[in-house]
């Protein structure tokens, strides 16, 4: 059922999930990937550790499993290595996403000046300490790991979110 590069789309609970939810207008906060189908291990960015792996069978968050669709080339094994190579980094503020997505929500990043990247390299360039939140990690990895930009639609790296992952044209959901 699994593949290596597969997307876990996550409905998670609690004060700054639901704020990313509303944020985002969508039902998910979190975001993490299969790295090891055979092994049923998956890498995800959260605040109690930073980057870590887990067995699928001890993740407890509720998911919906997404997957790049068949027309769309990207290196599922450059994905895994970058995760990898990204274990154990620490994870950005949380409360930053969840205030950025506030902001978005409210139309207010462009007026006070936090879409000031102007792109995802450059924002990928600035991300020099690597701290990561969950979905500025997974769109690294298949960015710079995979070589596929999972979320063409949204300009700004530092502000993908869940959200804008399971609504962009390149993913899809598995049933």
């Amino acid at each position: 059922m699994f593949k290596d590069g597969d997307i876990l789309l996550c409905k998670s609970n609690g004060l700054i999930p639901k704020l990313i939810k509303w944020g985002t207008n969508s039902t998910y906060s979190h975001v993490a990937v299969i790295a090891s189908a055979k092994l049923g291990l998956i890498i995800e960015a959260v605040p109690e550790g930073g980057v870590r792996a887990i067995s699928i069978e001890n993740y407890k968050t509720p998911y919906d499993l997404y997957r790049v669709k068949s027309n769309f080339t990207f290196n599922p094994a450059g994905v895994v290595s970058y995760l990898i190579k990204m274990l154990a980094r620490k994870y950005d503020y949380p409360l930053k996403l969840a205030w950025k997505m506030a902001l978005r929500k409210l139309k207010l990043v462009q007026l006070l000046g936090l879409k000031a990247f102007g792109n995802k390299k450059a924002a990928d360039e600035l991300q020099e300490d690597q701290d990561y939140f969950c979905s500025e990690l997974v769109y690294a990895a298949f960015f710079i790991g995979g070589g596929l930009d999972i979320v063409p639609e949204v300009d700004a790296a530092d502000i993908t979110s869940p959200g804008d992952i399971a609504k962009s044209s390149v993913v899809e959901k598995v049933e």
